[in-house]
């Protein structure tokens, strides 16, 4: 872990009310310099060299990326112009490596942190048929042996998910909805299993909108499994928001209820445990002990970034009462969306602490954790 109070790009914050230190990346890519999707991991490569950062300048909508060199002997930041996307895409960190996969329309390429972009995979034509293409990947991500990348396709109003080989670009077609499904997941510890989420929509010719009946559902790209998480929790019907799903490094489905908890759920013997009676919307955890997340930000009244330690039953605000962001939050998807680095020794989020900018913050844990202990607040 690097010491970031010697990096020239970063520096020191202390939450007002918990004392909690953190570190911010100094505007120097964008005027919008924002963390990645709270599962990819706060854009940190596996060696905690590089941090991967989505750049923006408003009101444009396009997204580019950028990589900081998070070494204070070796500092550099990179915006790369060409590596870009939308809300509905994201880049994806490879695990072991200094790369990334990116989409742009119906291709998906590889860039390092360098630039250096090269194609991976490309739809037919005869598939996309001129239909509008609203994504072709959510989180483009690899399965467990770094072979296969998810495709969960939104196009023409319909759902596609398929799997593209990383090495030679083949793409197996393997299932198509009428519902919208986004957000598919591979297992960290099963080669073949992912979780996939249903989502709200609008039709496109109406404008009438269709929400979830089950947010959360398992297959696997064998083909032989399609099944709700936990179906008798039907979205919203039962007092039950299931939302922002992810996997911890052991191979469970962890995810908040954004009314009141935040669960986790064996895949296998279909145990579901309720880990932190709190109610917030995206959570976070490596090793299902130490967790974070951000409470609430949809609406911003107030938002809290808040760490909270399964062992001690404590929690302390990494972030306090943070300020509505001065952008439109829809527009560059505007969240905390807090998460550890790959080997845990950050935690990665959004922050408006600057009268409401957009910034990236650095939060150490060993220093969070000790605090947490000493001076959290005790959860019932």
């Amino acid at each position: 872990m690097y010491d970031l109070s010697r990096h020239p790009y970063f520096e020191e914050y202390v939450d007002e009310r918990s004392g909690v230190k953190s570190y911010i990346l100094k505007k120097i890519a964008a005027p919008i310099q924002q963390n990645l999707y709270f599962t990819h991991l706060g854009g940190i490569t596996t060696d905690g060299e590089y941090m991967w950062i989505r750049c923006a300048e408003w009101p444009s909508d396009v997204i580019r990326y950028g990589a900081v060199c998070l070494n204070p002997d070796n500092p550099s930041i990179r915006v790369f112009n060409n590596v870009t996307n939308d809300i509905n895409s994201l880049l994806n960190p490879i695990p072991e490596t200094h790369k990334a996969l990116f989409s742009v329309r119906n291709k998906v390429y590889e860039v390092d942190v360098f630039g250096n972009v090269r194609e991976i995979l490309s739809l037919d034509e005869d598939f996309i048929h001129g239909r509008l293409i609203r994504r072709i990947s959510t989180h483009l991500s690899l399965n467990s042996k770094n072979v296969l990348i998810l495709l969960d396709m939104y196009i023409g109003g319909k759902s596609y998910v398929a799997v593209g080989n990383y090495k030679t670009g083949e793409i197996r077609h393997i299932y198509k909805s009428e519902r919208h499904l986004n957000h598919a997941q591979f297992s960290p510890t099963d080669e073949k299993l992912f979780i996939i989420d249903q989502d709200w929509v609008k039709d496109w010719q109406s404008g009438e909108r269709f929400d979830v009946d089950q947010r959360i559902w398992l297959m696997d790209v064998d083909e032989t499994k399609m099944e709700p998480i936990d179906p008798g929790n039907w979205f919203k019907h039962n007092a039950s928001i299931y939302c922002h799903d992810f996997w911890s490094a052991d191979g469970w489905i962890c995810w908040p209820d954004l009314l009141e908890y935040v669960y986790e759920y064996n895949v296998y013997t279909k145990e579901k445990n309720t880990v932190w009676k709190r109610s917030v919307c995206h959570a976070h955890t490596l090793d299902r002990k130490l967790w974070v997340a951000d409470a609430t930000p949809y609406g911003w009244n107030p938002c809290d970034v808040i760490f909270f330690d399964r062992e001690s039953k404590k929690e302390i605000n990494i972030f306090s009462s943070l300020p509505k962001p001065n952008y439109d939050t829809g527009l560059y998807h505007l969240d905390p969306h807090p998460a550890f680095s790959p080997d845990g020794n950050f935690i990665v989020s959004m922050t408006t602490v600057k009268d409401g900018e957009i910034d990236i913050a650095l939060t150490p844990v060993a220093p969070l954790l000790e605090k947490c202990k000493k001076d959290g607040t005790a959860v019932q």
